[in-house]
């Protein structure tokens, strides 16, 4: 595991030094950091369905968030943290977090080069449990610790007014510490060639997407799960009026990865219209076609003073790989509102490696009052790989409430449910519980008190338990 955090630090930070000459004159940086404390009691130590044992767990979790502009030249944004737990039965561990991207600028509006890495915890088997906090995930071994980076230098350039270019690499590798996960690296260029400033009723665009996939090897069926993925589109683009958006492509793909299908290339196209009614509202709307059927999209976001509200549906070809790497640890809510102590969810993905067909719909509501907040999201996927006609459905729901009883003192409770089914007709379900207390101790520090409960059934024999648990925590922010 260590071999792997040092490598991702590594390029992260040799890229971040090539704008060292230009952060002596940021003009911008902001650095925040604490820690948090905290001693856990659970009455269900090993989420055994049969043989409870309780146990108090001490964790403590560091965290530092850093972003800036250094002249205009490179730009950072970092979020990391690190959680260790004490038990008092000497099993010990450490859970790393890193979600980081930089920018330098190493030639005057020509060469860029962007690196990003993520490191975050995820699921091996997404049908079986893996508790509903870094300390439960830490004690399983159905969890791996993904380690991730992302190399992009890139060419811009302008054909005077008519037209902008731009020509990307991109080389990322993914590491994961446990073996039941393949380790993989993906190289792609694009290569797009858009309307410039001539254009401002009418737009089109040229997009060329190359990518290649090696895994270090294949799963337990000999399948390999390398993959190259070609295409080549043309976009059209036309505006009505400031409120409303015409839009369509007509393109090609050409494919290679292992598919029960008997045919994963051929013509693509898709159309849509975005209406955007006032400054508050969006509305995406489109419809498409591509070798495995139909590609719908829907994206909505409504805004106001003490409202968010978001929906989306769309139905894309993606693979483990990708989804492992797209959520990393988040430090604002809905609203960007600071969220203390950072946190991360691990995703379900499909253990097949190879090209998955993801559809997927979510949303989410949060409203915002004086005193009390309400958030509900929802998310809905199923995932059919592409080499095999199995399919599997994941469904999760959450809905949190806060409220400021005095000036000093906070209450929060919420309600979690995630759903899988199979194409075997079995069916795993957890129900969450918690409520809690928080109270600030001074202008950087606060405390708080939690109860949770937890209720997982699930048709793997020995995979359902029933949790307590009762978490004491102190945070202070530096």
């Amino acid at each position: 595991m260590h071999k792997h955090w040092n490598k991702v630090i590594r390029y992260f930070v040799a890229v971040c030094l090539m704008g060292l000459p230009c952060t002596a004159v940021a003009t911008k940086w902001r650095v925040s950091s604490g820690v948090g404390v905290s001693e856990r009691y659970t009455d269900n130590y090993d989420l055994s369905a049969t043989d409870k044992k309780n146990k108090f767990v001490t964790v403590v979790s560091p965290d530092i968030s850093l972003s800036g502009s250094g002249g205009g030249r490179i730009d950072y944004d970092v979020l990391a943290s690190l959680t260790h737990h004490e038990s008092s039965d000497g099993n010990d561990s450490t859970n790393p977090a890193l979600s980081g991207n930089a920018n330098a600028e190493l030639v005057d509006n020509i060469f860029f080069f962007d690196v990003s890495s993520i490191v975050n915890q995820n699921r091996v088997d997404p049908f079986r449990t893996t508790g509903d906090d870094d300390f439960s995930r830490s004690q399983s071994d159905n969890v791996t610790t993904t380690y991730s980076y992302t190399l992009s230098p890139y060419l811009v350039g302008h054909i005077n007014s008519f037209a902008d270019v731009e020509l990307r690499y991109s080389y990322d590798e993914q590491w994961n510490s446990d073996n039941d996960v393949s380790d993989s690296s993906r190289q792609a260029v694009s290569f797009n060639l858009n309307s410039g400033r001539d254009f401002s009723v009418f737009d089109w665009g040229l997009v060329g997407n190359y990518s290649k996939t090696d895994t270090d090897d294949s799963d337990s069926s000999g399948q390999s799960n390398d993959d190259e993925l070609k295409s080549a589109d043309l976009r059209l683009g036309y505006r009505v009026n400031r409120k409303l958006r015409f839009r369509g492509s007509v393109g090609r793909e050409w494919n290679d990865f292992d598919s029960v299908r008997s045919d994963i290339d051929g013509n693509r196209w898709d159309f849509g219209a975005t209406w955007t009614p006032n400054k508050r509202t969006t509305v995406d709307i489109g419809y498409g076609d591509r070798f495995f059927g139909s590609t719908p999209t829907v994206d909505i976001s409504y805004r106001r003073k003490k409202s968010v509200f978001t929906a989306s549906y769309s139905k894309e070809l993606t693979d483990a790989r990708t989804l492992r790497s797209q959520r990393g640890i988040v430090d604002e809510d809905l609203f960007g509102n600071p969220i203390n102590p950072v946190t991360g969810d691990p995703v379900f993905v499909f253990p097949d490696e190879g090209q998955t067909v993801d559809e997927r719909m979510s949303f989410s509501w949060a409203l915002q009052g004086k005193r009390s907040s309400i958030t509900w999201r929802g998310d809905h996927s199923t995932q059919q790989p592409q080499s095999s006609r199995e399919e599997v459905v994941f469904i999760s729901s959450s809905i949190e409430l806060t409220r400021r009883l005095t000036s000093k003192l906070s209450f929060d409770t919420g309600f979690d449910w995630e759903n899988q089914e199979n194409e075997l007709d079995e069916e795993f379900e957890t129900w969450r519980f918690n409520i809690g207390l928080s109270r600030p101790l001074g202008s950087k520090s606060n405390v708080n008190l939690r109860y949770t409960y937890t209720d997982r059934d699930s048709d793997l024999p020995g995979d359902g338990y029933k949790e307590n648990r009762v978490i004491l925590n102190y945070r202070i922010n530096f």
